[in-house]
């Protein structure tokens, strides 16, 4: 259901003017949850079935013109956008109690002021912007819980012995989520462009220039499974823990404290759109930005993940070719300043009648490095995952030596922070290089456009080369991607006991991606007299990269041990051949009446067969590749 309205009109005639509008947005779709093992159906059937999952939008937008006088107009605008998305959950064994609610929050105060001399045009503005992202869990303060089956791991022993590593398969997941975050943006920002018009020397020149200040903070509050989630055993044969009843382990995180940082974001540009002859025109143009503090400039390694990594870097078994000096902070980081971005375009009209236009450019064009992925270098380490066993009496059991006896008061809130107390957890260490460029994107383009009649067509060959975007890679590995040295068995030199860090990983830069593309387009503008229009528009792409094959979850890649590994593939979201096709026809009364199709040769996909079943199919049509 999407509904709303518009109001706009005069407060002082032909000076001062408002316009307001809303719109909601209201969607209702379904989740299924099931079991993959259906013989547990008895115990979980009063949350199986089809479940909804909401989602809900509002959109307000407000405008202010006030018409100063001939040459001068000041605006004052304002957006709200708000959101909630329940989802997380169905498609399988997972409850709706288990839902989160993706949250989000965004507005902008917009001021701009135009000035229009005899000669030049010039706009300033002043921005603000706030933008905050707060998933929640539904039910946080209900604790979650995973209902597993363990898999019989007997030798030589007749019957079941239990083991806390043999899971066989998870049964159904219920109870409260896990995922609790604050994401808050705020900037202010002031921008000023300048036009100059007929500047005469040697052609006609149209000279513009601007620049760019942005003050930006950022807060960051992430609380991943700090709800208690209890595993527990459905199987509920006496040699086991216990039953359904009773958990073999519950998982809680420590909380993090938030982390605010502020960035200054400085922007200059100039261009000149020159007239050279009648036939051809220049887009002479260059960029600098500039951030101060994009990737955790102030950030000091702490003590003892300099030591950690010391100790790992002499384990026997260590084999990274990384160099860590480079991934060592001191609390300096240099901010990049080669974001230089030069800009040449020209367009030549061959035989000087327009209808035979020869055009074609270059440009680069800077990215940046999300802070959330910089924000993971203060985060990890501290996110610490504490794991309790439990048993029938404690001590040793199902191959630990650590368990606790269970107690029905475990399951409270304050039972469990009484038994968790004193117990260390394991982190994550995430290393930023110190030296990292930002990602860019190289662009050419050529081509021609021809009139035939009122027919306009255009045939562009295009190409795009991207450098140095990010990616996340396991530090403990070979160069065959095996893991080496088991991070819990590093020991700490200073106390002799193992570092309690159960992952390492280090940003790689060195993701790149191509595209080739060529452009046919056929346009005949609808007009009163015929009465029809259309447009063709044909794309042929050939769009690669290299890097992770996990599109659109992370940009963790676990399948190579570094991007200059991997191999290049087809990107995922590129047809190779797209056509959009629409028209337009007149019909009685005025009315027109006009279509929209795409048609498209199928994006690249990643097609998974394990098991046996891969190698009869791949030699079959690969055998010179077996």
């Amino acid at each position: 259901l999407q509904y709303g309205g518009s109001v706009g009109g005069p407060i002082i005639e032909d000076r001062l003017h408002y316009f307001l509008a809303y719109e909601r947005k209201e969607e209702t779709r379904d989740r299924t949850v099931f079991l993959n093992r259906t013989e547990y159906t008895p115990l979980f059937d009063q949350y199986l079935g089809t479940f909804t999952a909401p989602f809900e939008q509002d959109l307000l937008f407000g405008k202010l013109s006030w018409q100063i006088d001939d040459r001068q107009r000041l605006e004052l605008s304002g957006t709200y956008r708000t959101e909630q998305d329940i989802r997380d959950f169905g498609g399988g064994p997972t409850s709706a109690e288990r839902a989160n609610a993706i949250n989000g929050d965004t507005r902008s105060v917009v001021l701009r002021h135009q000035y229009q001399g005899d000669t030049f045009l010039n706009e300033a503005s002043i921005d603000y912007f706030s933008s905050v992202y707060n998933p929640r869990a539904v039910n946080f303060d209900q604790p979650g819980a995973r209902y597993v089956v363990f898999r019989d791991n007997a030798t030589t022993t007749p019957g079941f012995q239990f083991s806390y590593t043999n899971i066989e398969a998870t049964v159904f997941n219920l109870g409260g989520g896990t995922n609790n975050q604050d994401i808050e943006q705020e900037s202010l920002t002031f921008k000023n462009d300048l036009t100059l018009n007929e500047v005469e020397w040697m052609g006609r020149h149209t000279i513009k220039l601007g620049v760019k200040y942005s003050q930006q903070s950022y807060y960051v509050a992430k609380d991943f499974n700090r709800n208690p989630f209890f595993t527990y055993d459905v199987d509920a044969r006496p040699e086991v823990v216990g039953s359904s009843t009773i958990p073999t382990q519950v998982s809680l995180n420590l909380p993090v404290e938030p982390t605010s940082v502020d960035n200054n974001v400085f922007g200059i540009y100039l261009q000149d759109d020159w007239q050279v002859t009648d036939k051809l025109e220049l887009n002479l143009g260059i960029r600098w930005d500039y951030e101060d503090n994009a990737v955790n400039n102030d950030y000091e390694t702490p003590a003892e993940i300099r030591r950690f990594l010391t100790a790992l870097q002499a384990a026997p078994a260590y084999a990274s070719t990384v160099d860590l000096s480079n991934y060592i902070s001191t609390g300096g980081r240099d901010a990049f300043t080669g974001a230089i971005q030069p800009r040449i375009g020209f367009s030549y009209d061959i035989f000087g009648d327009e209808q035979t236009v020869l055009f074609g450019g270059a440009g680069r064009y800077y990215d940046r490095i999300g802070f959330n992925f910089a924000f993971s270098e203060r985060f990890g380490p501290l996110n610490r995952t504490k794991n309790i066993f439990f048993s029938p009496a404690g001590g040793a059991y199902g191959g630990r030596t650590d368990t606790v006896a269970w107690n029905p008061i475990y399951a409270t809130t304050e039972g469990l922070d009484t038994l968790l107390a004193g117990t260390v957890g394991t982190g994550e260490v995430f290393l930023i290089k110190n030296d990292a460029e930002m990602p860019h994107t190289d662009q050419f383009n050529l081509g021609v456009r021809q009139k035939f009649g009122e027919i306009q067509t255009a045939l562009t060959f295009s190409y795009a080369k991207t450098e140095n975007e990010f990616g996340w890679y396991r530090l403990n590995v070979n160069s065959d991607n095996s893991v080496v040295v088991p991070l819990p068995s590093v020991i700490d030199p200073d106390t002799g006991q193992p570092f309690q860090y159960r992952n390492a990983f280090y940003s790689d830069h060195d993701r790149e991606r191509e595209y080739k593309a060529i452009y046919l387009t056929i346009d005949k503008p609808y007009n009163a007299e015929d009465r029809y229009g259309f447009n063709v528009a044909y794309t042929y792409a050939e769009a690669t990269q290299n890097g992770s094959r996990d599109q659109g979850l992370s940009n963790f890649d676990f399948d190579y041990a570094s991007i200059s590994a991997t191999p290049t593939f087809n990107s995922p979201g590129t047809d190779r051949h797209r056509v959009v096709l629409s028209g337009t026809v007149g019909l009685p009364w005025d009315f027109r009446l006009s279509s929209l199709i795409t048609l498209a040769s199928g994006k690249p996909f990643t097609a998974f067969n394990p098991g046996n079943g891969g190698k009869p199919l791949w030699n079959e049509f690969y055998p010179e590749k077996h």
